[in-house]
């Protein structure tokens, strides 16, 4: 019986959001660090951001959950905002890695 509660209790959490929450939902976020920087929004359910450009004007990427938060492709790199809500991981076309830390505006 405790077996089934405790499935009971991990299925209520996964429905109702509280086990993998994004804490990058509804989010207006700037970077800046080494050279390497951005600014961009994160819809209400993190399946999708909206890159905004100086020169090329915003790009919209979808979003997917990964293990370590949600990635999503843009034209000229991959990024992955990591679960904690305030890294991200940004790998340009050629494969170079960089993790920023991002900075909320709202």
């Amino acid at each position: 019986m405790k077996r089934l509660s405790t499935f009971t209790f991990v299925g209520a959490m996964l429905i109702s959001g509280t086990v993998s929450a994004c804490p990058w939902s509804s989010g207006a976020y700037a970077f800046s660090e080494h050279g390497v920087y951005g600014d961009f929004t994160v819809n209400a359910d993190c399946t999708q951001m909206v890159w905004e450009r100086l020169s090329d004007g915003p790009e919209t990427a979808a979003l997917e959950r990964t293990k370590h938060g949600w990635k999503g492709e843009l034209e000229k790199a991959d990024v992955e905002l990591l679960e904690n809500g305030e890294n991200l991981r940004i790998t340009g076309n050629g494969g170079a890695m960089r993790q920023v830390r991002a900075e909320r505006k709202n």
